[in-house]
């Protein structure tokens, strides 16, 4: 007698023989035993989960001469003949070699209305379904919506979506799923105890690993593995003759992984590559490997979900507590990357390794939660550290203010003003070698590294008294840079102690109300005020003057409500805005606040505080501003 393959030798002749399907195989035997029949039944799933071996079990029930049963005798000529394939009354059809309508028509609809010869039913089995043309669906749709009484079609495919939906309306559907490595390994393990078969339990699940949630697949590959190494089979057979990665050999690629182990890592490829593994396969077994990690890691240990074994398990485990979350998602992205670059690659080789490196610089990548939260420790608020050097925060302090330096002007430089400036650059070296500051009651606001008052920065570190009788000149930055000083009407900020009142100092309302259209963000208005020719506060009223009628002010006019609630904020009552058109044309004029912005980053760049900060944090600075400006803005802005 000729050898019979396994797929065939154990394929399942009743429903309590069929693994790993329990909802398709309670739903028809309920079905049978209650006589609730339909006429048309539609099994989809991928290759090897049992579709086939249902339709021939259901169309035993149906057949079987001890009547209709969920529990076929077996014994029957009914039940021989259809497990032998020969029944004249269960016809199965290829559909991929029969698509044409002829086909159809020749086997299906000429012979429907006879009558079954022996049996209690004509059993139509169309395996492949979705390969049959539109005309041979059309030309099945009217039988198939009213079959004769003793007819019943049974359909299977592994694409369901290419079934149009005329079909799937008029039948019943069972989708078959991926069976569970775990039942197939169980199954196979009863089979290699009938065959006699030597096999330890990790070859076995490699086996059943191998058939990727098909039982015809791992049956097929362990017929392949008895054929390679006879009645005693070792892991090492099931990765050769299969061509599998073992999961230990998997389980040092995920170290390397995390230590970063490059030069270890290659020495893996190559021993890879040595044996013949196809490289793409390899990577796609990488990345199950790696997806186990990452159900370890957020809590799942069950043995039946990932299809490994205990020992494996507690390997995983400990892979999982080396690994973040964020760092899995990044890797397992980057294989997939790789397997496509393999796949077009004339290298495949050059491909993986260069995407297993990285993989391993992947996980020094830091998340943006833990970037936010060193910012938070090194922020001198808290008195943090950056690299051994300390920063203490200034604390707020009046400045003195200097005799003929005008607030808001650009003054010629003095001959006593390199001596500040030696002066405050003795000042923050001193700071940079300073022990962290001990933490206060109340936070002060974070310094913005700019040219402040020099005497009162110097002041805070001990330098020695400037001659106040000597007039000191030094350049002050306009608080209010984004408007040119040539249009307001209101007097220039004094350095003032700062204030977290509602209350706006006089002379300054034109740019308490700037500032607070800026922290709206209502950019629109923020533009057509720079526009303006002049801007002015008279007795609660904003006089906003345009060189002519345009766009902006029409916004402006339309804004009344925004500016009375900015009015009930700063000034306690309601603001209002008059849009004036003075007909003159704008005169050209140079824009300093952008001249004095530039000048105030290259003072910040020459700042060591700043240096050393944009060094350690790879940084860049986006705004400036001066200290006496930043302390007089409202907290946590």
């Amino acid at each position: 007698m000729s050898y019979q393959v396994i797929a065939r030798k154990y394929r399942p002749q009743t429903f309590a023989d069929l693994t790993g399907q329990e909802h398709i195989t309670r739903t028809l035997s309920h079905a049978l035993d209650g006589q609730r029949l339909h006429h048309a039944y539609l099994f989809s799933g991928v290759r090897g989960t049992g579709k086939t071996t249902s339709a021939r079990i259901l169309a035993k029930g149906l057949n079987c001469h001890s009547g209709v049963t969920s529990k076929p005798c077996l014994q029957c000529p009914s039940c021989l003949e259809i497990s032998a394939g020969n029944s004249l009354d269960v016809l199965e059809i290829d559909a991929a070699s029969n698509t044409g309508v002829d086909n159809v028509r020749d086997v299906i609809i000429n012979n429907i209305a006879l009558a079954p010869a022996r049996d209690r039913y004509k059993v139509f089995v169309i395996d492949e379904v979705h390969m049959l043309s539109t005309s041979a669906f059309n030309a099945l749709l009217k039988t198939l919506e009213e079959p004769p009484a003793h007819v019943v079609f049974i359909m299977a495919t592994t694409e369901l979506h290419k079934v149009p939906d005329t079909i799937l309306s008029r039948c019943q559907q069972f989708e078959f799923r991926q069976i569970p490595t775990e039942k197939i390994f169980q199954r196979l393990r009863e089979i290699a105890q009938a065959e006699g078969i030597q096999i330890n339990q990790a070859a076995l699940r490699e086996i059943a690993r191998a058939g990727a949630g098909s039982l015809r697949d791992a049956q097929s590959a362990f017929d392949q593995v008895i054929a390679f190494s006879g009645a005693e089979i070792s892991e090492t057979d099931v990765s050769a003759s299969l061509g599998l990665v073992s999961a230990a050999t998997l389980g040092q690629f995920a170290e390397t992984i995390v230590t970063q182990d490059t030069s270890r890592m290659l020495t893996l490829v190559e021993e890879v590559a040595a044996r013949g593994y196809d490289l793409r396969n390899f990577t796609r077994e990488l990345m199950a490997y790696l997806r186990h990690v990452l159900v370890v890691k957020s809590g799942i240990s069950s043995g039946e979900m990932l299809g490994v074994a205990d020992v494996e398990i507690e390997r995983l485990k400990q892979l999982a507590a080396q690994f973040s979350e964020e760092d899995l998602v990044r890797c397992f992205h980057l294989l997939a990357v790789t397997e496509k670059e393999i796949k077009d690659s004339p290298h495949p080789r050059f491909q993986l390794e260069l995407g297993l490196v990285k993989l391993a610089h992947a996980t020094r990548l830091r998340t943006l939660h833990e970037l936010i939260e060193r910012l938070e420790a090194l922020s001198p608020q808290s008195g943090g550290t950056l690299s051994g050097a300390s920063v203490p925060p200034h604390p707020p302090t009046t400045p003195r203010p200097l005799s003929g330096n005008t607030p808001g002007n650009m003054s010629s430089p003095k001959p006593t003003e390199p001596r500040v400036a030696a002066a405050v650059e003795r000042a923050l070296a001193r700071a940079e070698e300073a022990p962290p500051a001990p933490p206060v009651n109340q936070p002060t606001p974070a310094p913005v590294p700019a040219t402040v008052s020099a005497p009162s920065a110097a002041a805070d570190f001990d330098v020695p008294e400037f001659d106040e009788s000597e007039p000191v000149d030094l350049p002050e930055i306009d608080l209010e840079p984004s408007l040119p000083m040539s249009k307001r009407t209101s007097a220039p900020p004094t350095p003032t102690a700062p204030s977290f009142t509602a209350h706006v100092a006089p002379g300054q309302e034109v740019n308490a109300i700037l500032r607070e259209v800026q922290k709206l963000n209502r950019l629109l208005i923020q533009t057509a005020l720079e526009d303006a020719q002049q801007l002015s506060y008279q007795q609660g009223t904003l006089v906003v003057t345009f060189a002519a009628e345009n766009m902006f002010a029409k916004r402006v006019r339309d804004s009344s409500t925004l500016f009375r609630e900015i009015g009930e904020r700063l000034f306690g009552q309601p603001l209002r805005v008059d849009v004036r058109i003075s007909g003159q044309a704008v005169e050209k004029r140079v824009d300093e606040a952008e001249e004095k912005r530039k000048q105030l980053r290259e003072q910040a760049m020459q700042n060591p505080a700043v240096k050393l900060t944009l060094e350690e944090l790879r940084g860049e600075i986006v705004s400036v501003r001066e200290a006496s400006d930043a302390l007089q803005a409202p907290a946590g802005k």
